[in-house]
């Protein structure tokens, strides 16, 4: 073909476009949707990675965050001059952020002017600390350097060119921690100065000889790094610490690498779950070529049958076809990819990322281009290629290309589910995973359409069949649909398949964000759970007695500890103690725990008989006690275990005693006044311990491990008061009874022995619910052991909850009554509350954040709720699959205005044939109405089952949160009905709409 031939199909193609609009449109308005929808999805996933980055660093303290290089040694020790040091560590940080680092000086428990001190220097102090008395201290110079005391105890050097001008502490979060902290530590005094090199210049005697710390501080702001750059930022960092390491083994560089790679991930994590997006994108676009080249069909057929009879080669009406395609391909998806962007940079702003730079690194980036010019391209072929495909076959008894493909997508589909579940550590690792994302939607389309053609095919002919019984309106239209089958069922798969995505992608946003609830409500199962501060290591019972508890809100005491079943080796649990009709009442339970209703959980849980630790009880008023004492054989060490009266134990220790009768006196604390005596502990003497285990280490020799001998106790006193015998009690762990209150004991190192009342739990196993796993090595009777921070319990399970509030894995779960009664029983002091999960309203977290709560570990069901909801990631992603479900509803409307316009062409001789019987003009809109609203129908009943079926493959396959996290609970699929309704009923208002107004002028003669 010559090229002013070729130039003639190309004018010939434009003047066809710009005559023949209509249509076109049509069809350029669908693939610019799907470009758009792609586009933003590209675009949004950048966005949401980069915000969740901001907000992770800025979570972190200025000292988390920073980049350090570190030299300590002895300047004259070193063959590097100082200058070239700090040379060469500024050199090497410099690059990592763009930054200039402050320097940081620190001789280490130095001696100056009689007085052993911390000395050091900052550049630049003024931000770092927070003076409360006096002044900041001046730059130094080589005759004086004023210096603030930041922390420690004792004498201060008194020189006067060191002198101190003020006090201060280090402000929260600077990054000196290393260098002049304090916390956990007894110090001498710090002293610190404003310039590091100041402070070198100092004129003190031999001060070269002694040891320092240079430090070279680099803070990296929350948003200088986004997360297109986290992995460069940290090759630098690697960069860095390789150079400085390599001029000299006394430098060390440290970085947020840890902290970086996680929020790489996370955000990995999540880019890669909005490939379902881009699949679903795909999808859409191409199921709506394929329908457009459909109804396109006829058209294009009469174009080339015109242009043969006038003498057009066949090349010359491919190119024509591929001109008029490839043009409107090409024009919209550059016009959807650039609403796309638009939508992008708006979900940027939305979630405070920079819109320009995210637009630069996704969808204006050069890789962005090649994915739009590969939409363009693959929507023109696929266009073409469905103009020449026959339809005949679609629906029919023989087994079709369609048929073929959808086996190998239902292949597809379960190689995919066995691959197994694609958790945050499977998205992170990649390995595929990512790939399998972005065909799952269309695989599952593929035979769901399949499937729909087939189920469709044989109702349209009982459709058909049923409609002549009914109006005339309604026989034609039926009549219509079965002898135009193929064209039919192309019009109700696309809506089956858009509806199915709307569906889709509306219930996967409402099971996210109904489990970013359910992760606060399960990790945090009551408005506020208050536990020990592993720093401050107070308990809640220290704290504040119940009743303070009881002032916020409505308290309930909660054990938790960890463990491992007997016989089981590492197969560790989580156990909860919580009152057994707590059970009923608390947060973040759900369902499908346990096959078992929660009533009947607690009611198994529940004690038939009264469990409370069984003891002495010691009057309000007592203040000393006193125990006669006969011993006979080896000397024992005794102490009285008490159970206070907040919840919690008191060892009174007795002493190590020598055998002979005599009568032992303790002081009673405050917080056992009014207590329970639970138990008379024999253990092995102090020094006799001390005197073993120093032998051990030293020796070879022989030690003896067990003392032995016999005991008689007399009646407790306190108060004034005789207390109860000794006629129930029992001996544990080497101690038997030898008569009324005697006892014979064997104790050693390894455990303690006790004296001590019988409990119910010495013959009763403690009733709890246990995982599958845990249950699982139970005996037949239901009985298993269990260790529980090394001691040994009984229990039976009578109950299995798969997952548990508050519980992270296995869980076991038993009334804490009786629970604290088998442990205290057999270790007092191992089975008090350590948390309180407190239902109180939201004015109490003021009183909660000050004493005498503020000194326990607070966590707040509704902050973290909150938190998750303002997650960037989870905003992201629950706004990207909001706009997916509009979208797909969208273009089924479309759909619909394209079926009509087709109608109204395509069927002219067959309306022009209904005109002349006698059929009016308003009999043929409503023979038009009809056929569509009938397709209509078929379609969005398919669309539903289908996306009902796609999201539950996708909520078991892609277990991932909003947040990119694992979820915990797991996820459940989730409708959100009204939200559904809404929907539907909208799509229902306006697809009827734009039928009757599409429908308004039918052509009645033939064209």
């Amino acid at each position: 073909m010559g090229a002013r031939r070729l130039l003639f199909v190309v004018r010939l193609g434009l003047v066809r476009l710009r005559a023949r609009a209509g249509r076109q449109v049509l069809l350029a308005t669908g693939i610019a949707v799907g470009a758009a929808m792609l586009a933003a999805a590209v675009g949004g996933s950048v966005a949401v990675q980069d915000r969740a980055a901001q907000r992770a660093l800025a979570a972190l303290d200025p000292s988390d965050r920073s980049v350090q290089a570190v030299w300590s040694g002895v300047p004259t020790q070193s063959d590097v001059p100082v200058a070239t040091i700090d040379r060469e560590a500024r050199d090497a940080l410099r690059p990592v952020g763009g930054r200039e680092p402050f320097g940081v000086l620190l001789f280490r428990e130095a001696r100056f002017g009689g007085a052993v001190v911390n000395l050091g220097a900052v550049d630049g102090l003024r931000p770092w600390v927070k003076i409360h008395s006096g002044r900041l201290p001046r730059p130094c110079r080589p005759s004086r350097c004023e210096t603030i005391v930041v922390g420690g105890e004792g004498a201060l050097p008194r020189l006067s060119y060191l002198p101190v001008v003020g006090r201060a502490t280090i402000a929260d979060g600077a990054p000196l921690e290393g260098y002049f902290g304090t916390r956990g530590r007894q110090h001498v005094p710090i002293l610190v100065a404003e310039g590091v090199r100041g402070l070198t210049r100092l004129r003190i005697p031999d001060v070269d000889l002694i040891s320092r710390t240079y430090g070279w501080i680099e803070t990296v702001a929350p948003g200088s790094i986004h997360s297109w750059q986290i992995e460069g930022f940290a090759d630098r960092i690697v960069r860095a610490s390789s150079e400085l390491a390599a001029k000299s083994d006394g430098f060390g560089v440290s970085g947020p690498l840890d902290t970086l790679a996680a929020v790489h991930s996370t955000g990995q994590v999540a880019g890669r779950r909005l490939l379902l997006i881009g699949g679903e994108a795909a999808v859409l676009l191409l199921g709506f070529a394929v329908f457009a080249a459909t109804r396109l069909r006829r058209d294009a057929e009469d174009v080339w049958r015109r242009l043969s009879w006038f003498g057009a080669r066949r090349s010359q009406l491919a190119l024509l076809s591929i001109v008029e395609i490839a043009a409107v391909a090409v024009l919209a998806t550059a016009l959807g990819w650039a609403i796309g962007a638009g939508l992008a940079a708006f979900l940027s702003r939305h979630l405070g990322a920079p819109a320009g730079s995210v637009l630069g690194h996704s969808v204006l980036a050069g890789s962005g281009m090649v994915l739009a010019a590969g939409l363009a391209a693959t929507a023109a072929l696929v266009v073409l290629a469905s103009l020449r495909a026959r339809l005949a076959g679609l629906g029919g008894r023989t087994i079709t290309v369609a048929d073929a493909a959808a086996f190998g997508a239902l292949g597809a589909v379960a190689l995919a589910l066995a691959r197994g579940k694609a958790d945050a550590q499977a998205l992170a690792a990649g390995g595929g995973t990512g790939v399998v994302l972005l065909l799952l939607p269309g695989l599952v389309v593929l035979v769901a359409a399949v499937v729909f053609a087939r189920v469709v095919t044989p109702l349209l002919r009982l459709l058909e069949r049923a409609g002549r019984r009914g109006p005339v309106p309604l026989r034609l239209a039926a009549l219509s649909i079965a002898r135009h089958p193929g064209s039919a069922l192309v019009v109700a798969s696309f809506l089956m398949i858009s509806v199915s995505l709307a569906v889709f992608a509306a219930d996967y946003r409402a099971t996210l964000a109904q489990n970013v609830h359910e992760q606060a409500t399960y990790a945090v199962p009551a408005d506020y759970v208050l536990g020990e501060d592993l720093q401050r290591l107070v308990t809640v019972q220290q704290a504040a007695p119940l009743a303070a508890y009881r002032n916020l809100g409505d308290p309930t005491l909660v054990f938790r500890g960890s463990g491992s079943v007997s016989g089981r080796g590492a197969f560790d649990y989580t156990l909860l103690g919580l009152p057994a009709n707590a059970v009923r009442r608390i947060d973040g339970w759900r369902g499908d725990f346990s096959d078992v209703p929660r009533a009947r959980l607690a009611r198994a849980l529940r004690p038939s008989r009264p469990v409370a630790l069984r003891g002495l009880d010691l009057p309000k008023n007592a203040t000393e006690i006193s125990l006669p004492v006969a011993l006979r054989g080896d000397r024992v060490n005794v102490a009285l275990m008490v159970r206070n009266t907040r919840g919690d134990f008191t060892a009174l220790g007795l002493g190590d005693q020598d055998p002979g009768r005599r009568v032992l006196h303790a002081r009673l604390p405050a917080a056992a006044r009014g207590g329970r005596v639970v138990a008379l502990r024999l253990g092995f003497p102090a020094l006799a311990a001390f005197a073993a285990g120093h032998k051990e280490s030293g020796t070879n020799a022989p030690v003896n491990d067990a003392f032995h001998g016999f005991a008689t106790f007399g009646r407790l006193r306190a108060g004034g008061r005789t207390l109860g015998g000794y006629a129930n009690w029992t001996g544990v762990g080497g101690v038997s009874i030898a008569g009324p209150g005697s006892v014979e004991f064997l104790v050693n190192r390894a455990a303690d022995s006790l004296f001590r009342p019988r409990q119910v739990t010495d013959e009763t196993p403690v009733p709890v619910l246990a995982a599958p796993d845990v249950a699982a090595a139970a005996g037949p009777t239901g009985e298993l052991g269990l260790m529980v921070g090394g001691v040994p319990i009984s229990a039976k399970v009578v109950g299995t909850v798969r997952h548990f509030p508050s519980v992270t894995g296995d869980a076991v779960v038993a009334d804490l009554g009786w629970l604290s009664t088998a442990l205290d029983a057999r270790e007092p002091g191992t089975g008090p509350a350590n948390e309180i999960w407190l239902e109180a309203p939201a004015a109490a977290a003021g009183r909660l954040a000050a004493a005498p709560f503020d000194r326990l570990a607070v966590a707040s069901q509704r902050s973290l709720d909150e938190s998750l909801r303002s997650d960037p990631l989870a905003r992201g992603s629950l706004a990207i699959l909001g706009g997916t479900a509009v979208v797909a509803l969208a273009l089924a409307l479309l759909g619909l205005l394209l079926t009509v316009a087709s109608d109204r062409s395509d069927e002219s001789g067959e309306l022009f044939d209904l005109e002349t019987q006698g059929a009016s003009e308003r009999d043929l809109r409503r023979h038009l109405r009809l056929r569509v609203g009938m397709l209509g129908v078929i379609g969005t009943l398919g669309g539903i089952a289908t996306g009902v079926v796609l999201g539950a493959l996708v909520v078991d396959v892609v277990t991932v949160t909003a947040g990119a996290t694992n979820p915990d609970p797991p996820l459940v699929l989730t409708f959100d009905w009204p939200l559904l309704a809404l929907g539907f009923a909208a799509l229902v208002v306006l697809a009827a709409t734009l039928v009757a107004t599409a429908s308004r002028h039918v052509s009645r003669r033939p064209v």
